[in-house]
C-alpha cells in the first residue's frame, strides 16, 4: 500500500529544494500549462460535486476496463490517476481545448453520447448515462479558460453540437456522462457536477509492490518483474560500478515498525537471489572515506548485525520522475578503530540522524578526470534517479485481450482446460490424444469468450470473462490476460477458481485457439443425434472401442438377458422417448443445453444454442434395464429383479479414430417438479466389465475415470433380400427380374394354384407345386416398387406379376378448330385441354400383381370375404391391376376389360371417391382398390424377402440367400425386420400367410414355425451373360455389356423390346455376326416373327 510520508523525511524534503507536507496526497496546484503537449505527469483533483466542496483527497482515475472513476489520492494506484495533457489553442475568444491521456492505460479521456436521448433523465430532466467510460467519440474538454496563470476549480465540459455539452457528474455513487446546453452549466442546473484542479502529484514512499510495478504501468502478475533505475549523471571512470543502474532490481516487502523500507536483491542465471546492501568496505583509501555497496551471498537473507544496511526507503515524485533512495543504517569505521567487530567503536548514522548522510547519492571522487562513484552521503544527491516512467509516452503494456469467440484454452504442457466425461462438469487441465478424441466435437472442451468492454479504445486490453460451453455454470469473468513483447503465450494476472479449485494461476503459460466455424455453428455438437426417419426404419449396432480389437459389439447373452460386450452383434432398436411427470410434458428430442445467453449468440457470428436428444435403446420390444447387479439387460421383467426400468440415454461423444465418432452411453436424469421438468444429465454411464470373461455391460457412476464408447451405426447386416446380382438372378442391378421361386427344402415352385381342394370361383389363388406339375415353367415377373429411396436399400419392396400387358402410352390431340378453347365445365383453355381435344395416356404397366388378400378377407362389408382365407389365414393371390409411378390401381370389374387405351386414370380415381361416399353412406368399411407404393411401411401389395440367416446372407452364394415372403407386420410401425409379422407358409397343404399376431421371426427361421423358406432361380428363357441362346434354327444371339449380338441371320428382320414391351431396335440385319446397342435390363429379341427369347443385358 502506499504510505504517508513522515514528518523527518518531510524536513529532509525541504532541505533538498523540494516541498511536501506532511499526510498530504496531493501535490500543489499546476499555475502554468503551454500550448501543446506538457511533458510532465499531473492529477486531477477533485474540488466539488455540485454545490458541495469535496474535504476527502480525491482524484480522476481509469481502471483497465475504460470506466471513470473518482479515486482515494492516498490509496489508488497512482499510474491510474496520473494524465498526461495536451492543450490545442482556439480562435480569439474562445477557451483552449484540453486532452488528457492516462499514463497506465495509454487511454484518452474520451465518452460516449451516442444516442443519448434514449438514456435516462435525471431530476432536472438532463439526459444521463449509467456509467462513464472511456472509447466514445466525445473529446477534447474545456476546462481553464487561461494557461499562463491556470484557472482552476473547473468542470470538464465538451460539446457534443452547436448548443449542448457532455459533463462529468455523479449519479448514485458512479461517475456518469450528463448531457446539459452549454450557457446552463452550473451546480444547480447539473446535480452532481464534478469540478477539478490540475495538480503535481505527491511524493510518495513506495512500497515493494508499487517498486516492482512501477506503480502500476508494469505488469507484476508472475512475481518476476524488474526494474533497473536511470541515473542522469551516473557513476564515470570507475570500476565501482552503480548497482542500481547496473542490475535489474526486485523489492521485497518488509512488514513491522520498517514497513516504509524493503529489500533489494537481483536474482542470478541460476535462480538464485543476491540482496543489495550498503558494505562496510570503502570506496577509497585516501582523503574523505565514502561507502560501497555490494551484494550478499545467494539465497542468504539479510540478518545478523547489518541487517539494516540492507533496508532501502525509496520515495518517488510522479510529476517530475524523480526518486530518492535512503538506507536505514550505515556503519563508519573510525581511524583510532581497527575492528569492524568492535561494536562500541563503530558508530552508525541513520535516517533519524541529524546528519542525514544516508541517501543514496552521486559523488565526486577526481573532480580533474570526471571520476564517479555512487555511495551515501548527505544531500544533495547530485544526481536525478528515475523510475522510467515520466513523460507522456504511455508506458508498454503487457494486457492483452482475445476477440469475442469460441476457443480452446490449452497451457504449456498441451492440457486443455475442460471437463472430461468422467468430470460431468468439474473443471480441469486434460491431456487429449489428439488421435483418440477430436476436441472440435466436444462443447465441454470449448470456451465462449467475450470482452468485458469492446469500445474501440479498451478493446485490445479489455478483460474476458469465459464460459464452458456444456456447463453454463463454469464461468469466470474479469479475467485480465497479459502478454509480454514477442512472447507467444498469455498469462492471467491473478488465480482463477472453478467450483473451489484454483485452476489457473500468473503462472501458466496459456493459448487460446478459436474452434472452427464449423463447429460454431453446429447446434448438435457434442451429442449423437439420429434422424426421425432413421429412427424408423433402422436398427443400430454399438461396436465397442478397444485398442486390441474392433469386432466387439453388445449384444444380448445366449444364456439369460444380460447384455455383453463379445463377439456376436444384435441390432437394437433406437427411439426417442417422452415422458411426463404430472401435467408437464419433458421434452427429450432436441433439449436445449449448455451456454445460453443471448449476448454471447449476438456477438459471436454463427455460434448457434446446443441440443440434445435422449433415447432409450430395445431388443425385439424389451427395454435397456439395469437390474440389482448393475447389469444392463433386457428382460421381459421388471419386478422385483431391476433397479431401474427406465433408462433413457444420451449418446455423448469420447472418442474419434479416423471418420468414426464413438460415443459413451449416458444415463440421462429427470427433474420431479412441476414447473422446471426436465431431462438432464445423469450420474452413470454404460461400461464394459473387465474382470468377468462374458465382457458384461455395467452401470458405472459417471465419475469413473475409464469410459466405454461404442460406435453406433445403422446394422448393416444384411436383413432382406435384394435382387440385384446378376450372378444369381440374371440380371443387372434393379431393373425387372424374371424369376421363379423355390422352396428350400421340398424343392417345391410357387405357380398360380390349380388345386380344386384350395380354388375359388373368380379367385387366383398362390399355389405351389412339385417340379413335375410345373412343366410350363412359369415364373413371376419381379420389379421393384420401393428401393434405392428411404429405407428400401435395407428392405426392398418389390410387386411380383404375372400376364403382363404392358402400355407404351399415347400422346395427345390437341384441338384442330381454330376458335376460342374450352373445357367441359366452361373455362377457356388452350387447344391441348379443349373439350375436343384427346387428352394424352400415360405409359403404364399392366397384369396380374401378387397381393395378400388381407383387406378383402377382413371386411365384412365384401360379401364373399371367407373365400379369401383358408380356415383362419389369410390367403395370397392375383389381382388386375395397373402400376403408374408410385401407385397401384386394382381393377373394379367395370375396368377389366377395357383396353390399355381406354384407360382413363382420373375414371379410376373418381371411382374410388365413389365408393368411400357409398361405403361411409351405409355404415360400411371402405376397401380402397387404389395403394400408396411409397414408403418403408409394409403394404399388402408390395413383398419382401426376409433372410433366414443374416450372418451368411452377404456371401453371393444362391444357398445362403434364402428368405422368407414376408408381407405385413403385427405393428406397422416396424417397418424394418418385425418381430412378428405375415409369411408365407403351409397350413394342411394349402398355401397360406400367417397369423402376424403370433408367427414369430425366430421361430420361423429356425423351423419352429410352418413359414417356407425360398431361393429362386432365373426363368428359363433368361439367358446370363455371354449365354448362347437358340433363337431360331440356326440363328444364336449372345448378350455383353450394353449389347445383343445375333449370328447366323443375315438379311432377317430383328425386333427387340424390354420389359415393357416398348421397342429399343428394330432393323433388317446386313451381317451375320450383328451386334445391336440396347439399353441394361430384360430385353425381348424377336427373328423374323418368331416368338420371342429374352435375355439380360449388363
Amino acid at each position: 500500500m502506499n504510505k504517508k510520508i513522515s514528518t523527518l523525511f518531510a524536513a529532509a524534503m525541504l532541505a533538498s529544494a523540494f516541498t511536501v507536507n506532511a499526510g498530504v496526497y496531493v501535490g500543489d496546484a499546476v499555475s502554468k500549462l503551454a500550448i501543446g503537449n506538457n511533458e510532465k505527469l499531473y492529477q486531477l483533483q477533485l474540488n466539488s460535486v455540485g454545490s458541495t466542496t469535496e474535504t476527502t483527497e480525491r482524484v480522476l482515475a481509469l481502471d483497465e476496463d475504460g470506466k471513470i472513476l473518482i479515486e482515494n489520492a492516498q490509496t489508488v494506484t497512482l499510474g491510474t490517476s496520473l494524465w498526461c495533457v495536451n492543450v490545442q489553442k482556439q480562435n480569439q475568444g474562445q477557451n483552449p481545448i484540453f486532452d488528457f491521456t492516462n499514463k497506465s492505460f495509454g487511454y484518452v479521456l474520451d465518452v460516449t453520447a451516442d444516442g443519448y436521448k434514449n438514456w435516462s433523465k435525471d431530476a432536472n430532466g438532463l439526459y444521463t448515462s449509467t456509467t462513464a467510460e472511456v472509447g466514445g467519440e466525445v473529446a477534447g474538454w474545456q476546462f481553464a479558460p487561461v494557461l499562463d496563470q491556470l484557472t482552476q476549480k473547473c468542470y470538464l465540459a465538451s460539446y457534443i453540437n452547436s448548443n449542448d455539452v457532455a459533463v462529468l457528474a455523479i449519479e448514485r455513487g458512479k461517475v456518469v456522462v450528463k448531457i446539459v446546453a452549454a450557457d446552463k452549466v452550473n451546480e444547480t442546473n447539473v446535480e452532481g457536477l464534478l469540478k477539478f484542479t490540475l495538480v503535481e502529484a505527491a511524493h510518495r514512499v513506495l512500497s515493494a509492490n508499487d517498486f516492482n510495478t512501477k506503480l502500476g504501468v508494469q505488469d507484476d502478475s508472475n512475481s518476476d518483474a524488474t526494474v533497473k533505475l536511470s541515473f542522469h549523471k551516473d557513476y564515470n571512470n570507475t570500476k565501482l560500478v552503480n548497482p542500481f543502474s547496473s542490475n535489474e532490481l526486485r523489492a521485497e516487502a518488509i512488514t513491522g515498525t520498517d514497513a516504509e523500507f524493503v529489500y533489494l536483491y537481483r536474482t542470478n542465471e541460476d535462480g538464485k537471489k543476491q540482496y543489495l546492501r550498503v558494505d562496510t568496505a570503502y570506496a577509497n583509501s585516501v582523503g574523505e572515506k565514502f561507502l560501497n555497496f555490494a551484494f550478499g551471498k545467494e539465497d542468504v537473507a539479510p540478518a545478523g548485525m547489518l541487517l539494516d544496511q540492507y533496508k532501502f526507503r525509496m520515495t518517488y515524485c510522479s510529476t517530475e520522475d524523480s526518486l530518492y533512495i535512503q538506507v536505514k543504517n550505515a556503519y563508519m569505521k573510525p581511524d583510532d578503530v581497527e575492528y569492524w567487530k568492535d561494536l562500541t567503536a563503530v558508530t552508525h548514522q541513520t535516517v533519524n540522524d541529524t546528519k542525514k548522510n544516508n541517501w543514496v547519492k552521486l559523488q565526486d571522487l577526481v573532480v580533474a578526470d570526471e571520476s564517479r562513484i555512487v555511495t551515501i552521503g548527505e544531500q544533495p544527491i547530485n544526481t536525478k534517479i528515475s523510475l522510467g516512467i515520466g513523460g507522456c509516452t504511455a508506458y508498454k503494456s503487457v494486457k492483452t485481450s482475445v476477440a469475442d469467440d469460441v476457443y480452446f484454452i490449452k497451457n504449456r504442457k498441451g492440457e486443455y482446460l475442460a471437463s472430461p466425461i468422467y468430470e460431468n462438469g468439474t473443471i480441469r487441465w486434460t491431456t487429449v490424444n489428439a488421435d483418440e478424441q477430436n476436441v472440435e466435437h466436444m462443447p465441454a472442451y470449448q470456451w465462449v469468450v467475450l470482452k468485458h468492454n469492446t469500445s474501440s479504445t479498451v478493446a485490445e486490453t479489455s478483460k474476458v470473462e469465459i464460459t464452458n460451453r456444456e456447463f453454463e455454470a463454469k464461468t469466470a469473468s474479469n479475467i485480465q490476460l497479459n502478454k509480454k513483447e514477442g512472447a507467444s503465450w498469455m498469462y492471467v494476472g491473478s488465480t482463477i477458481a472453478f467450483g473451489g479449485t484454483n485452476l489457473i494461476t500468473s503462472a501458466d503459460s496459456l493459448e487460446f485457439i478459436p474452434v472452427s466455424a464449423a463447429a460454431k455453428a453446429d447446434s448438435l455438437l457434442g451429442y449423437k443425434k439420429l434422424d426421425n426417419d432413421s429412427l424408423l426404419v433402422n436398427k443400430y449396432t454399438f461396436n465397442y472401442w478397444h485398442p486390441y480389437a474392433d469386432n466387439k459389439f453388445i449384444s444380448k447373452s445366449s444364456k439369460d438377458s444380460t447384455l455383453i460386450v463379445l463377439d456376436d452383434k444384435d441390432g437394437f432398436k433406437v427411439d426417442t422417448v417422452s415422458y411426463n411427470w404430472n401435467t408437464t410434458n419433458a421434452s427429450t428430442v432436441n433439449i436445449p443445453y449448455g451456454y445460453d445467453k443471448k449476448v454471447g449468440f449476438d456477438r459471436i457470428k454463427g455460434l448457434k444454442r446446443l441440443h440434445r436428444t435422449a433415447y432409450e435403446i430395445s431388443l425385439d420390444k424389451a427395454a435397456w434395464m439395469i437390474n440389482k447387479e448393475d447389469k444392463f439387460n433386457v428382460s421381459e421383467y421388471s419386478n422385483g429383479i431391476q433397479k431401474s426400468n427406465y433408462v433413457p440415454v444420451f449418446f455423448k461423444e469420447n472418442n474419434q479414430f479416423g471418420d468414426k465418432c464413438y460415443h459413451a452411453i449416458v444415463m440421462a436424469s429427470r427433474t420431479n417438479a412441476d414447473a422446471d421438468f426436465e431431462i438432464v444429465d445423469g450420474t452413470v454411464k454404460a461400461g464394459v466389465s473387465d474382470y468377468d470373461g462374458s465382457a458384461t455391460l455395467k452401470s458405472q457412476v459417471l465419475d469413473e475415470s475409464r469410459t466405454s464408447a461404442f460406435y453406433i451405426a445403422p446394422d448393416n447386416t444384411p436383413l432382406y433380400r435384394r435382387f440385384n446380382s446378376a450372378e444369381l438372378e440374371g440380371n443387372v442391378g434393379d431393373a425387372a427380374d424374371t424369376l421363379r421361386f423355390i422352396e428350400k427344402y421340398r424343392k417345391e415352385y410357387l405357380q398360380v394354384e390349380n388345386n380344386k381342394n384350395f380354388m375359388k370361383d373368380g379367385i387366383e389363388f398362390l399355389g405351389i407345386y412339385t417340379p413335375e406339375k410345373t412343366e410350363d415353367g412359369l415364373s413371376f415377373i419381379v420389379d421393384t416398387a420401393w428401393v434405392n429411396r428411404g429405407a428400401g436399400n435395407i428392405k426392398p419392396q418389390y410387386l411380383i406379376s404375372i400376364e403382363r400387358n404392358d402400355f407404351e402410352g399415347a400422346p395427345g390431340v390437341p384441338c384442330s378448330y381454330t376458335h376460342n378453347h374450352f373445357d367441359n365445365e366452361g373455362n377457356q383453355v388452350d387447344a391441348e385441354h379443349c373439350s375436343h381435344a384427346t387428352a394424352a395416356i400415360p405409359g403404364f404397366e399392366r397384369g396380374k400383381y401378387l397381393i395378400n388378400f388381407h383387406d378383402l378377407a377382413n371386411n365384412y362389408a365384401v360379401a364373399n370375404a371367407d373365400d379369401y382365407k383358408w380356415k383362419k389365414y389369410d390367403r395370397a393371390g392375383f389381382v388386375e391391376a395397373i402400376r403408374v409411378a408410385d401407385t397401384l390401381y386394382v381393377l373394379r370389374d367395370e375396368f377389366k376389360n377395357l383396353k390399355n387405351e381406354e384407360i382413363d386414370f382420373a375414371a379410376l380415381n373418381k371411382a374410388e371417391k365413389t365408393a368411400e361416399a357409398a361405403a361411409k353412406k351405409a355404415g360400411k368399411t371402405y376397401y380402397s382398390y387404389k395403394y400408396d407404393l411409397s414408403g418403408d411401411s409394409h403394404k399388402y401389395v408390395t413383398w419382401s424377402m426376409r433372410f433366414v440367416d443374416k450372418n451368411v446372407a452377404a456371401n453371393e452364394v444362391e444357398a445362403d440367400r434364402a428368405f422368407l415372403f414376408e408381407s405385413m407386420a403385427q405393428n406397422k410401425k416396424d417397418a424394418i425386420a418385425p418381430k412378428y409379422a405375415a409369411w408365407l407358409k403351409m397350413q394342411n397343404g394349402c398355401l397360406v400367410l400367417s397369423d402376424a399376431t403370433s408367427s414369430k421371426f425366430d421361430e420361423t427361421a429356425t423351423g419352429g414355425d410352418d413359414a417356407l423358406i425360398f431361393n429362386v432361380e432365373q426363368g428359363d428363357d433368361i439367358a446370363t451373360d455371354n449365354e448362347t441362346i437358340e433363337a431360331v434354327e440356326g440363328v444364336s444371339i449372345t448378350t455383353d455389356n450394353g449389347t445383343v449380338t445375333i449370328q447366323g441371320a443375315a438379311g432377317k428382320s430383328v425386333v427387340i423390346t424390354n420389359i415393357l414391351g416398348k421397342v429399343v431396335a428394330e432393323t433388317v440385319l446386313t451381317s451375320d455376326n450383328a451386334t445391336i446397342a440396347v439399353p441394361a435390363g430384360i430385353v425381348a429379341v424377336a427373328v423374323d416373327g418368331e416368338e420371342a427369347v429374352k435375355v439380360v443385358v449388363k
